[in-house]
């Protein structure tokens, strides 16, 4: 996902800050006439599309919270997928707060969001580390089914014991806990202050760098390098190296299809499926790898300066935020399972039959067939 630090650094500069000198002009380029040109941009980007994209997204998270959590439903890959949906939600929260409704105010009555345009910074310190938290946990959550969803095809032999609902918790558990641990830096970051405003005739919240955030160090090692290493670079490898493998399986299971049993046609959809979120993710989230080789290569007032980056910066957040509002539409189109759950839950005619749920079965060397306790495939 996009890397939340450096668009909040354009958001501060570029909405909350008032550029003091020429010189810091030339550093930030917020001239009158580019500040209204990147203002309308992100208020059509992020201030109405972005708004209604998360908006969207929230609701079907939910609705895909509620149809994954089903008696039904419940397996080893749908308990990821439903931790999925979490971050989601947050990480779309914090756009909405952090830039969905800050895009809107320049160009909106000043009434409607003054008050808030005045006050939102005050929640950075805490929920700017929060969400960037849970775009870690995102990430890594896309990598553990990803990872799980390989070797239920390409192992099968050790899928019986490697994906259950057990090892899934604990896997959801280690990701929670580390991407709490490394974003405990990102509480030290900022702090918020005041300034007086003389032509609204009141104080406004401003979150500023601490000194420990605006440390070279910590700006260079953590913020540009770390977060290529552990946020982009492990991961992106990881999906890239194994959902080439899966969709060489697809295309092998494609060729024998008409040979499948129906536990192994679940088993072929279900892979379709998360091949296919998986697919979204590396698209949408590719853009913020080149954004972060650009930090860590150019100097940041030059890349602040020039209006063709701050639109694509806007377009990387807006890209994350399609990907973080639009799975449910992937489980909708790709998993058949899914949406017979679906239409079951609402009352629709189409699920009221009986749904028939079959344990995958894997040939074992010691047991013959073992039924596998990933129990109901998502197809």
């Amino acid at each position: 996902m996009e890397d939340f630090n450096k668009t909040f650094q354009f958001v501060i500069l570029n909405l909350t800050t008032i550029v003091p000198s020429n010189a810091d002009n030339r550093t930030y380029g917020p001239s009158k006439e580019f500040r209204m040109e990147l203002n309308t941009f992100k208020f059509s980007m992020l201030g109405i599309i972005g708004n209604t994209l998360a908006v969207f997204g929230l609701l079907a998270n939910t609705l895909s919270i509620i149809v994954l959590r089903h008696r039904k439903m419940r397996s080893s890959t749908a308990y990821y997928l439903v931790t999925l949906a979490i971050y989601d939600n947050v990480i779309l929260v914090a756009m909405v707060v952090f830039f969905g409704l800050p895009a809107l105010y320049e160009s909106m009555e000043p009434s409607i969001l003054e008050s808030y345009h005045f006050n939102y910074s005050y929640a950075m310190p805490i929920v700017y580390p929060v969400s960037l938290a849970a775009q870690m946990a995102s990430i890594y959550t896309c990598v553990a089914f990803t990872i799980e969803r390989y070797i239920a095809v390409c192992h099968p032999l050790h899928a019986a014991n490697t994906c259950t609902k057990s090892r899934a918790k604990k896997a959801m558990l280690l990701i929670f806990l580390w991407s709490i641990l490394y974003n405990i830096p990102r509480y030290f970051h900022y702090r918020v202050d005041t300034k007086w405003v003389d032509e609204k005739n009141r104080t406004q919240a401003v979150a500023k760098e601490t000194e420990f955030g605006s440390d070279t160090v910590f700006r260079q090692v953590y913020l540009i390098y770390f977060q290529l290493i552990f946020m982009f670079l492990i991961p992106f490898s990881i999906l890239m190296i194994l959902n080439s493998a899966l969709i060489r399986a697809l295309r092998h299971s494609h060729q024998q299809r008409q040979q499948m049993s129906n536990s192994a046609a679940r088993e072929h959809n279900l892979t379709i499926m998360l091949v296919a979120v998986i697919v979204l993710f590396l698209v949408c989230q590719f853009p913020s790898i080149i954004d972060n080789i650009l930090m860590a290569s150019t100097e940041r007032g030059q890349l602040v300066s020039n209006m063709h980056y701050n639109k694509f910066y806007v377009m990387c957040t807006f890209m994350v935020e399609i990907n973080s509002a639009t799975n449910f539409i992937m489980y909708c189109v790709f998993g058949k399972k899914f949406r017979m759950v679906f239409l079951h839950i609402f009352g629709c005619k189409k699920g009221q039959r009986t749904l028939q749920y079959r344990s995958t079965l894997y040939n074992t060397r010691t047991n013959g067939l073992r039924s596998c306790d990933m129990e109901v495939s998502l197809v």
